[in-house]
């Protein structure tokens, strides 16, 4: 072994000292922020963690155990805080600033609120979490799903779907639905840029409400450009109703997919 690798290994077993179990051959890029108040951080074999640009953090609060599976990748900017207990499966990759909390931390005081805030988050093996998702305390993911950028996921979803939105929604099969998605969800802010005349495209998670100037001309604007762009056409309460921007790009493609359903063709 060379002395950069003996160097890295050292480097490396220091950033993730806070960890009850590290597996074989770990990397880090960047320095991470990895912390066990009492609780405990398992990990596997062949295990990535990005803190380049944006550091990540790793948090096992007092009797939490977050236990992450071989071969898992985490990309920076992450914030992950286990107090009661978090999984993450073999193979299961994650893109930038992912946020997965088994807790809400309101009136937490003591290990009795801790406790009584926390529900248990589960990820299956073999999935795919894109950039900016949110997963809140109780929500479990199946066995290879997809969840695509800026969605929230605070309840059960399915193996092998590929789910979107600020309250995530199956929006087909993963790997199908997802290279579909991808263009609605890479369209949406551009047009909305335009809609509401803004210097740049918002990111997917924002909130409707928070766009400036936001109001019904700009919607009508926004619907027509939907229109010419997709094919499909939306109520106006379908974009009042989404919960950000991704949430409507995840609507206009179950949109599309009952336009060209068998179903909607005999309707």
């Amino acid at each position: 072994m060379s002395v950069r690798e003996v160097l890295g290994a050292a480097r490396t077993a220091f950033w993730l000292r806070a960890c009850d179990r590290v597996g074989e051959r770990p990397r880090l890029h960047g320095r991470p922020t990895l912390m066990a108040f009492g609780g405990r951080i398992l990990i596997g074999d062949r295990f990535q963690l990005a803190s380049r640009p944006v550091p990540s953090h790793l948090v096992a609060g007092p009797l939490g155990v977050l236990e992450i599976g071989h071969d898992v990748s985490i990309a920076h900017g992450a914030a992950v805080a286990a107090f009661e207990y978090v999984q993450i499966g073999d193979g299961t990759s994650m893109g930038p600033f992912v946020v997965i909390m088994d807790t809400n931390f309101h009136g937490v005081s003591g290990d009795q609120s801790v406790q009584h805030e926390c529900r248990p988050v589960v990820i299956g093996s073999h999935c795919h979490i894109g950039t900016r998702v949110t997963i809140t305390r109780g929500a479990t993911i199946g066995d290879g799903a997809e969840i695509l950028a800026g969605s929230v996921v605070s309840s059960a979803i399915p193996p092998g779907v590929c789910a979107g939105g600020a309250r995530a929604r199956i929006v087909g099969r993963a790997g199908e639905a997802a290279s579909r998605w991808d263009g609605a969800a890479a369209a949406i802010p551009e047009l909305v840029m335009h809609a509401f005349g803004l210097d740049a495209p918002p990111d997917l998670s924002t909130p409707p409400f928070e766009i400036p100037g936001w109001d019904s001309h700009g919607v009508t604007r926004l619907i027509a450009a939907i229109g010419s762009r997709f094919g499909v056409s939306l109520e106006a309460t379908a974009v009042s109703d989404a919960f950000s921007l991704g949430d409507l790009a995840a609507a206009v493609e179950r949109k599309r997919d009952s336009r060209s359903s068998p179903t909607a063709s005999r309707t």
